[in-house]
């Protein structure tokens, strides 16, 4: 490289002396054209001539300009009093012009890995993630700057180093030794920074040229990892509490009858638990024990650690019956400051029971048919379904079909629901059942009561010979008023009150704990009947009772309505 910029003097103004300006242009930093010198100019001191300056003659051409060197590019020998000079006429000329243009060629193509080279280094530098590269032999030739605010070291502490001085076990290392790349690595450097790399060779030709690693602080990885596992942990425990609050507590076992025709309905539901996907319809009259099954065919089948979510349809008001199967989000309606999941989703891999299925309203009976077609649900404001795997068991004390047929129940979703039917009989259709009932539900109100009660053989006659309108929920609330009743430890036929007035049967229904509200049944009886002696035989007839027993009850309860 030279070291000054020198002052070319021309000899000749011909198409090699032309050509010269290339070179002049190509190394415009070390040699300046000042002039040409041409014997056609008619010994002028000076001329222009084509935008250049052209001298007479040498001697006038050192008299006005000072050139360090004298380039002949004609066929006379020239001297020029000690100036340096060289001959560039034909191939010679021809050499060093494409000497120079390669030379021009290579300098942009350094000026261009540099370019490169310095957007290399803004990238590395700008990336989050440590880099650190070496060399063929394993130096380490460059680390950006976030290696020194991931592992707390400066360049000078790494540049220069081997790997394997520093590092023997590292992923850079491993590389080195194998040629393969290594991922997922987890280190500790030198300052006890807790990192995770990726590292690999770089290879040109086939030859490897050394090896890159990238690697990042996995510290809060770790932390953010020790609270996943401890949120998934507080999850499952909340999934089971879920699961256990939503339990079914009813088993085969639990439903009594040995009558042909619940022998064949037990062994129906037992096949249905097994195949645990068919949407089941269970139909029969209040209080025969609809969820009663429901409960027991989820516990038999493979759903049986899963949720039961049980719904009355008809108990719930229209307006939010949809919100409560389905679920919404926030902001879904006013006064949705939070979103919720609907039952449908709580019975996620479980069993949802849809009791009164035949009071639902014709617009959300559209929206059941297509979560049993899809197997999916949207909630309220939502914008993407999701996927749901549920046993879906319905049930109704009405009749559908009439209802189909007076447009007040959907036809096909009758038929999705109807894929496997269930209709338990009233008990007065299996009247051999209701001995056996009638002794489970006593053992059952004595261990409640702690009592030791048993039937006298007219008491079991008259509950024998008896309809059961409400079935099992009507024979189970005679006896346990009965047990609650009787003074004695034999129950007697006329403890076994069977209600005929519409009041009487509206309490029945209601299913009322009578141990807890037997002081309001008889204010009630009093107040609708009177306080004197008439209205008190009139309010133990309709309670079922002696007069006698009634003021015993009266002194008991210390009730006084006066």
């Amino acid at each position: 490289m030279l070291t000054k910029k020198y002052k070319l003097l021309v000899a000749g103004f011909n198409e090699q002396a032309i050509h010269l300006k290339e070179l002049g242009n190509i190394f415009r930093d070390m040699i300046q054209i000042i002039g040409y010198i041409d014997p056609q100019a008619e010994n002028a001191a000076f001329q222009e001539k084509e935008g250049e300056l052209v001298y007479g003659s040498l001697p006038v051409a050192l008299a006005a300009e000072k050139p360090d060197v004298l380039a002949n590019t004609t066929a006379e020998k020239l001297t020029g009093k000690g100036l340096p000079c060289f001959v560039l006429e034909g191939k010679g000329l021809d050499f060093f012009l494409d000497f120079a243009m390669a030379y021009r060629t290579f300098m942009l193509q350094v000026d261009e890995l540099k370019a490169n080279r310095e957007k290399l280094n803004a990238v590395f530098n700008s990336a989050r993630e440590a880099i650190e590269v070496t060399d063929k032999e394993g130096r380490i030739t460059f680390v950006n700057k976030a290696f020194t605010e991931v592992t707390k070291i400066t360049p000078d502490q790494r540049l220069g180093k081997n790997i394997f001085e520093i590092y023997s076990q590292g992923a850079l290392a491993e590389v080195h030794r194998s040629g393969q790349p290594v991922f997922g690595k987890v280190m500790v450097t030198d300052t006890g920074v807790d990192v995770i790399c990726n590292a690999s060779p770089m290879i040109v030709d086939g030859q490897m040229i050394g090896a890159v690693v990238v690697f990042q602080d996995i510290s809060d990885v770790k932390r953010l990892s020790k609270k996943l596992d401890e949120s998934r942990s507080f999850i499952d425990s909340l999934q089971k509490g879920i699961n256990a609050l939503a339990a079914a507590k009813y088993s085969f076992e639990d439903i009594i009858g040995e009558s042909p025709e619940m022998i064949n309905l037990k062994n129906l539901a037992k096949k249905v638990a097994r195949s645990n996907t068919s949407t089941v319809l269970i139909t029969g009259e209040s209080g025969t024990g609809k969820e009663l099954f429901a409960q027991a065919i989820h516990n038999q089948s493979r759903r049986q650690n899963k949720a039961f979510i049980g719904v009355n349809c008809a108990a719930i008001p229209e307006n939010l019956l949809e919100s409560e199967l389905f679920g919404y989000e926030k902001g879904a309606f006013t006064g949705a400051s939070s979103a919720k999941m609907g039952k449908f989703e709580l019975a996620n891999e479980g069993t949802i029971f849809l009791d009164e299925i035949g009071d639902m309203s014709l617009p959300l009976q559209a929206k059941l048919l297509r979560v049993l077609q899809e197997k999916e649900v949207l909630r309220l404001g939502g914008a993407s379904p999701k996927r749901i795997d549920v046993q879906i068991i319905a049930a109704t004390n009405c009749n559908l079909p009439e209802k189909i047929r007076t447009g007040l129940f959907r036809s096909d979703l009758y038929y999705r629901l109807n894929v496997i039917p269930i209709k338990i009989p009233p008990l007065r259709e299996r009247k051999s059942d209701i001995r056996l009932l009638a002794q489970w539900i006593l053992r059952e109100k004595n261990q409640k009561f702690n009592k030791n009660c048993t039937f006298s053989v007219t008491a079991m006659e008259k509950l024998n010979r008896y309809d059961w309108p409400g079935n099992v929920r009507e024979l189970s609330n005679v006896i346990e008023r009965a047990v609650l009743l009787t003074e004695d430890p034999v129950i007697g036929p006329d403890l076994i009150l069977i209600y005929s007035s519409e009041r009487a049967a509206r309490l029945l229904n209601q299913n009322i704990n009578l141990m807890e509200n037997e002081k309001d049944l008889v204010i009630q009886a009093l107040r609708i009947h009177g306080l004197s002696v008439a209205g008190k035989k009139r309010a133990a007839g309709e309670l079922n009772i002696s007069l006698s027993t009634l003021y015993n009850k009266i002194k008991k309860y210390q009730i006084n309505l006066r």
